[in-house]
């Protein structure tokens, strides 16, 4: 039984170094990102809206859009309707004589996001393409200070994407999640070396997506970013970057319960198994081991409090907990979200438990999304 737990919390401890060092490696980078000054606007634009249901939120993202501080003519709007079963597509096209810059598009192609983007790009008439969803919100700087981190061997620029203030703890929770995420995204990439995307928030260069073949063939109607970011970063290293200027952040609203909460994850998870990139899959790996490791650690400390083996587990709980709070705050203190960080103790709670059971119940390909019930095949 001795040998029994001296290989368990060698593993734990191997497990939980192999995620601080993931971390640290994402903190290094990410100190590396630089802002830059804002430059004069030259780069033309074509902005995508992919629309489902989204007639609460429509008008104010196009507002922002509308209001921001750069040329006109340097940009354009395209809202793609998804098949709608609201006002979405009669108020967006209600905007049409106010921004000359507005396009309005109703999805012939098929049906989902990814084939809404796909529209939207075959009709843009700009040389860049940015993507932002619907229910999202920007500073009238968003478009400028994207642009000014755009270089001349940019291909793909990630924006970063925060949450909304909270409203209670499970909010909270969201917040410290997706700070951490822009965390590890912003910098990975500053390595040269980016594992996520956000389609809420990104920029692409429309003759490289075409030169890459475009979106995948494969038939989960979800975003293709993550995969359309592997494709540019193989074929043109180096070319991906990050911008952590807050001007630049796009704030999106948290799940308001834990039914949508889930319903996203599961989403996000459907398309792990399409991915070959060795980085992309080994970040996901020691998230998800760290995040076993401490349940057991948890569910066992408690079992056998008071023995060696629980107080030898506990420093397994502190570890990880100090190394997402430092990210979490790092990240933070860089984008200035309203985003407290005095809920961390909840938070690990809810990641110890949520990641390992997403992991084992949320692997089924299927999810509802936009009011539609998807199912993808392997």
């Amino acid at each position: 039984m001795e040998l029994f737990w001296f290989a368990f919390i060698s593993v734990s401890f191997l497990i939980m170094g192999l995620y601080t060092a993931m971390i640290f490696y994402a903190i290094s980078g990410w100190n590396k990102l630089q802002i830059e000054a804002d430059t004069s606007p030259t780069l033309s634009i074509s902005i995508l809206i992919a629309a489902r249901n989204e007639s609460s939120n429509i008008l104010a993202v196009l507002e922002d859009l509308s209001t921001q501080n750069y040329p006109k003519e340097l940009f354009e709007v395209i809202v793609i309707d998804d098949y709608s079963d609201d006002d979405t597509l009669a108020l967006a096209k209600g905007r049409l004589a106010e921004m000359m810059n507005l396009t309005v598009l109703e999805n012939k192609a098929g049906e989902g996001k990814k084939s809404a983007i796909a529209e939207g790009i075959s009709r843009a008439k700009f040389p860049i393409i940015a993507t932002i969803d619907a229910d999202c919100s920007v500073f009238t700087e968003w478009l400028q200070s994207m642009a000014s981190h755009w270089k001349s061997n940019t291909k793909m620029l990630l924006g970063p994407v925060v949450l909304a203030p909270a409203e209670g703890v499970f909010q909270t929770i969201q917040s410290m999640e997706m700070m951490a995420i822009m965390g590890l995204t912003g910098g990975f990439a500053s390595q040269g070396k980016p594992i996520m995307a956000n389609g809420a928030n990104l920029w692409f260069d429309k003759s490289a997506f075409n030169e890459v073949g475009g979106f995948s063939k494969q038939q989960n109607p979800s975003g293709d970013d993550v995969f359309t970011m592997l494709k540019i970063n193989d074929k043109w290293p180096q070319s991906v970057g990050f911008v952590k200027d807050f001007r630049a952040i796009v704030q999106t609203t948290p799940q308001p319960t834990f039914s949508a909460f889930w319903q996203q994850r599961k989403r996000w998870l459907s398309k792990k198994g399409e991915y070959s990139n060795w980085m992309v899959k080994a970040t996901a790996l020691t998230s998800y081991f760290a995040n076993v490791i401490g349940l057991l650690a948890l569910l066992i400390s408690i079992a056998m409090l008071g023995t060696f083996v629980s107080d030898t587990l506990l420093w397994i709980l502190l570890v990880k907990t100090v190394v997402d709070l430092y990210i979490i705050r790092r990240t933070r203190n860089d984008l200035n979200p309203i985003c407290g960080v005095g809920s961390i103790i909840p938070a690990e709670l809810f990641m110890l438990f949520y990641v390992p059971i997403l992991g084992i119940f949320g692997r089924v390909k299927n999810y509802t999304w936009k009011g539609r019930s998807i199912s993808v095949n392997d």
